[in-house]
């Protein structure tokens, strides 16, 4: 007895017939107009009989599509003496160029889902080069050499009324001296290292800028972070006592507090 070969389809959800029938021709690798449909619509039914077999709901134009198989098989097995009258006979040819059609869509619906995938949904439009038309043409009234110093002399006038004259004084407001951990890390480090104890008010007294004495104060805190040094408050704003932990020198890099 013959062995008939069994096709294991995998059921899926196909957009159309069209969609079911490209799929059997990529299945078969042949090209689109290399296959004839004859071959392909037992295939076809029996992928709409195991839809049935598996209780799965088959459209109405998986069936008209069916038919319309059946129809091309049958007028190729039995060849007729006229060609039919009825306009709504679809030809094996027109088949296929629909076929053709539905495939170029697909595979141009794949790659813009693809773009938008990657891009998250934006496109870039390319460059667009503008041509503006330049008119220089002078088309007011003509003026003569006094006149253009005249209205000259007027710019320059409105101009220098409009420049500040506190200028250089608020530019003198803005300019201020700028501290660094760094910096102040390493004037305390130096100090220690000669006297081994400092009391931070006196090297840093109130008639300094607040703003060198807190960073003075984060460098003294960075130094105890270290282990570098001993910090003695005896009371609330009392003196600040900084005292070297060892009798050897302090050595450390204050590249290393770049701020």
């Amino acid at each position: 007895m013959e062995k008939v070969e069994k096709f294991n389809f995998n059921i899926k959800n196909f957009e159309g017939p069209l969609d079911l029938l490209l799929y059997l021709i990529s299945k078969n690798k042949k090209d689109i107009f290399d296959i004839s449909l004859s071959e392909l619509t037992d295939e076809y039914i029996q992928y709409l009989n195991e839809m049935n077999e598996k209780n799965i709901e088959v459209a109405s134009e998986f069936v008209v599509m069916a038919s319309t198989l059946l129809d091309i098989k049958a007028r190729k097995l039995l060849p007729q003496l006229e060609e039919p009258e009825d306009e709504e006979v679809i030809s094996e040819e027109e088949l296929l160029r629909q076929i053709s059609q539905y495939k170029l869509y697909k595979e141009a619906s794949e790659k813009i889902n693809k773009m938008y995938l990657e891009h998250f949904g934006s496109f870039i439009k390319g460059v667009e080069k503008i041509d503006f038309v330049k008119n220089t043409e002078y088309k007011g009234e003509k003026l003569d050499k006094q006149d253009i110093f005249s209205i000259y002399s007027d710019i320059l006038f409105r101009n220098q009324n409009k420049v500040n004259k506190h200028a250089k004084e608020i530019e003198k407001i803005a300019i201020y001296e700028k501290y660094t951990v760094q910096d102040k890390v390493k004037q305390i480090v130096n100090y220690l290292n000669e006297n081994k104890s400092m009391v931070f008010n006196s090297v840093f007294p109130n008639t300094c800028d607040n703003i060198e004495i807190v960073t003075a104060f984060l460098g003294v805190l960075e130094l105890g972070k270290l282990r570098q040094v001993d910090i003695d408050q005896k009371y609330l704003f009392s003196d600040i006592n900084v005292t070297r932990k060892n009798d050897n020198i302090i050595d450390i890099d204050s590249s290393r507090f770049n701020y």
